[in-house]
C-alpha cells in the first residue's frame, strides 16, 4: 500500500509541477549561448550540469546568471581566467542527464558542477532511483574526466525559494529534497572525485527566488569559495597529473546509512588520490599521510616504496605536529637532528622532506602530509602554499567522515 501510495502522491506532485511551470512562461530566460568567460591567464575550464534555477530563470543572458557570476567568482579567488559552459534544462531528472553529456570532451575539464535535483524533488523520484541514477552519472563523469578534475555536486535548492513552486506542494518537495541531499553525500563520499556541497535554507544566496543578477552573483561567489582551492592544487602542480582511466570498474554497490565500513574506505580511496596527487605535485618518489595511533605512527596512506613504520616520537611526522607550519628539509644529512635516524641511513634514504601538519575539527593536530626523496633539493624551489592547499583537502575529507584515528 505504501509503494502504490507514493506512486499516486508522485502522479499528483507531476500534475501540480506541470501547472506551476506554466507560470515560468514570462520569466526572462537567456537565449545566447551557454557560455561565459572571466579574463586572465592559465584559465580554469568548469562545466556546470544543471537544471531549474541554473538554466538562468529571471534573466536575460548567461552572462548574468550562474556561467558568468561563477567565472568571475573564481577568477576574484584565484586571479586567473575561468570559462565556464552550461549544460541545462528548465527541469531536467537526474535520470537523462548523462545522455547530454555524450560526444561532450571531459578530459579538458578542470572541474565539473553539478546542479540537479529541483525536478526530481517535484517528481518525489524514488530515493532508490536517485541513488542508483547519481551513481551512475558519477562514475560516468569520474571515468571520462582529468585524474585532477573534482566534480562539485550540489545540495538540492530550498524549493519553496522558487516563487511558482512557493506552496504546500513546494514544501512536500522540500521534504523529499532533504532525503536525496542524505543520498547525495553518501554517494559522494564513496566516490575518489566527487564533492557533496550542501545548502542549507540559511546559507543558500538565492532565497529571493533568482529573480536577478545580484542572486546569481552570490551565488556564484558560493561555489567559488568550495572550488578556489582545489582549483590552486591544480594550477600549482610543477608536474603533470596523469589522465583517469578509462576502463575503471564502475562503484555500483548499495550504500546504505549504517555502513560506515563502506563510507571509511570511500575515504580511503580519496585520501590516495590527494596523496598521489601530492607525490606528483611535486615530482618526489613518495608521499605520506600519517596519524599518530598512541605512540606509534599508523599510516593512513601513502605512494611510492614501502615504508618502515618507526615509533611516533621518531617520525617526520612527529616533527611536523610540533612546528607551527611547512616543515621543509632541503637535505636531512645536513640536518643534525636527522641525519642519523633509521629512515635516513637505510631505505627509503630520505634526503629532501616537506610536511605540513593535518588538523581535527577540534584544532588538535591529528598527523601530517609528508612529500619526501631520495634526492636532495634547494628549500627555495619547494612550493609550501600548494603543500598547505594538499594537507587542508586532506583535513576537509577525514573532518567529513568524523575519523581521527585508525
Amino acid at each position: 500500500m505504501q509503494g502504490l501510495a507514493r506512486v499516486a502522491a508522485a502522479g499528483m506532485m507531476r500534475a501540480w509541477a506541470a501547472i506551476s511551470m506554466q507560470g515560468s512562461v514570462t520569466i526572462p530566460q537567456p537565449s545566447d549561448t551557454p557560455v561565459a568567460h572571466s579574463p586572465g591567464i592559465d584559465s580554469d575550464r568548469i562545466l556546470v550540469l544543471g537544471s531549474g534555477p541554473a538554466a538562468g530563470w529571471g534573466v536575460s543572458s548567461h552572462d548574468l546568471a550562474l556561467p558568468g557570476s561563477l567565472a568571475r567568482a573564481l577568477s576574484g579567488r584565484t586571479q586567473r581566467g575561468a570559462d565556464v559552459a552550461l549544460i541545462a534544462s528548465s527541469i531536467g531528472l537526474l535520470a537523462s542527464v548523462q545522455v547530454q553529456l555524450r560526444g561532450a570532451d571531459l578530459r579538458r575539464l578542470d572541474a565539473i558542477v553539478v546542479v540537479l535535483g529541483v525536478g526530481d524533488a517535484l517528481h518525489l523520484t524514488a530515493e532508490r532511483t536517485w541513488q542508483a541514477d547519481l551513481t551512475r552519472l558519477l562514475n560516468f563523469v569520474e571515468r571520462h574526466t582529468n585524474d585532477s578534475a573534482y566534480i562539485y555536486v550540489q545540495g538540492i535548492q530550498p524549493i519553496r525559494a522558487i516563487p511558482i513552486f512557493n506552496s504546500l506542494g513546494g514544501t512536500i518537495a522540500d521534504r523529499h529534497a532533504r532525503s536525496l541531499d542524505a543520498i547525495t553525500e553518501r554517494v559522494c563520499l564513496s566516490m575518489r572525485r566527487s564533492v557533496f556541497v550542501p545548502v542549507a535554507d540559511v546559507e543558500f544566496p538565492a532565497s529571493a527566488g533568482l529573480s536577478d543578477s545580484t542572486d546569481y552573483r552570490h551565488w556564484g561567489e558560493f561555489l567559488a569559495k568550495k572550488m578556489a582551492g582545489r582549483l590552486e592544487v591544480v594550477q600549482r602542480s610543477r608536474y603533470p597529473v596523469p589522465l583517469g582511466s578509462t576502463d575503471a570498474p564502475p562503484r555500483t554497490a548499495p550504500i546504505r546509512g549504517g555502513d560506515q565500513r563502506r563510507l571509511r574506505r570511500g575515504c580511503d580511496t580519496r585520501l590516495d588520490h590527494i596523496v598521489a596527487l601530492a607525490q606528483q605535485s611535486f615530482g618526489t618518489a613518495s608521499a605520506l599521510f600519517a596519524i599518530r595511533d598512541s605512540n606509534r605512527l599508523q599510516i593512513r596512506s601513502s605512494t611510492g616504496p614501502a615504508l618502515p613504520t618507526p615509533a611516533w616520537s621518531d617520525s617526520m611526522s612527529a616533527m611536523v605536529v610540533r612546528a607551527r607550519g611547512a616543515v621543509i628539509v632541503p637535505d636531512t644529512l645536513a640536518d643534525q637532528r636527522l641525519r642519523r635516524k633509521a629512515f635516513v641511513t637505510g631505505a627509503p634514504h630520505m634526503r629532501f622532506y616537506a610536511g605540513f601538519p593535518i588538523e581535527a575539527a577540534s584544532g588538535e593536530r591529528i598527523g601530517a602530509l609528508g612529500v619526501f626523496d631520495p634526492e636532495p633539493r634547494a628549500d627555495s624551489g619547494v612550493d609550501a602554499v600548494l603543500l598547505r592547499q594538499l594537507a587542508l583537502m586532506i583535513q576537509e575529507e577525514m573532518n567529513t567522515n568524523g575519523e581521527f584515528a585508525g
